[in-house]
């Protein structure tokens, strides 16, 4: 039977290769003025939607690093062996895209620009009492693995909208360590979800699942917090273009050994 995150790339025709790789995610976990909000966004890591995003931007980067490396050996006729695969382009492509990798990482992956997110999130959606019966409940053992259902959840929506709309290339070179990262994160994360419905000391769980508040908690993170992700995304994605073609001029040195090669 095929996985979740399979069958939605096998809709929109993308197929993620075999996880062979773990990319380790550092997150930030500033504390909230709200103690309850703190302790709920503590139960949550979203490692899954992270390593979703860290093999788009990665995506996004390189896109937009070799559309600035193509447009310049347009502007000064470089020919048609100036493209992926030639010795002085790939050097000139790793050089122009390492600012906006660091740039990923600050804006993305460490997370420092969720929590704000969050706090708005949960005060505009939650009552303190709610939330204090949030935090008590996904503490507890079965708690935590209906929040890593959630945050599947939440993952699965993201990536199908992002596959679908076709944003997610397939197979884009350059990008195979973040796949491998993200279908090992994925299954790693579907195994750590599992749970008993029928085992007595997981009650609690059904009762949540079935209560307004449960219903009331999975559909505010998979509708509205899906869309601060893709918002996200699609900020740190937008800026990409520009920071390559001003980083432009990392490309120099090699495309004077691209010459002289030519020359040779």
């Amino acid at each position: 039977m095929k996985s979740e995150p399979q069958m939605i790339l096998r809709v929109a025709r993308l197929m993620f290769p075999a996880a062979l790789v773990v990319v380790m995610i550092a997150f930030a976990l500033p504390v909230m003025a709200n103690d309850k909000t703190d302790a709920l966004y503590r139960i949550h890591d979203w490692k899954t939607s992270v390593a979703l995003g860290n093999r788009y931007l990665k995506q996004q980067a390189l896109v937009a690093t070799r559309d600035a490396l193509a447009r310049l050996g347009r502007e000064q006729g470089l020919g048609k062996a100036w493209k992926p695969g030639n010795l002085h382009f790939d050097a000139a492509e790793k050089a122009v895209v390492a600012p906006l990798l660091e740039d990923v990482q600050r804006d993305w992956t460490s997370r420092a620009w969720l929590p704000v997110e969050w706090e708005r999130l949960a005060v505009e959606s939650f009552t303190d009492a709610e939330l204090g019966t949030l935090v008590a409940h996904l503490s507890s053992e079965v708690g935590r693995k209906q929040a890593k259902i959630i945050e599947h959840s939440v993952a699965f929506h993201a990536g199908g909208a992002y596959t679908m709309s076709g944003k997610l290339l397939q197979d884009y070179p350059g990008t195979e360590a973040e796949q491998k990262a993200l279908t090992y994160i994925w299954d790693e994360e579907d195994r750590e979800m599992r749970f008993s419905v029928d085992a007595i000391e997981n009650v609690e769980g059904q009762r949540f699942a079935l209560s307004p508040l449960g219903a009331k908690y999975q559909r505010t993170l998979i509708i509205k917090f899906t869309g601060v992700i893709s918002a996200q995304l699609d900020k740190v994605a937008a800026g990409l273009p520009a920071k390559a073609a001003a980083g432009i001029a990392q490309a120099a040195p090699f495309v004077t050994n691209f010459r002289a090669d030519a020359a040779r």
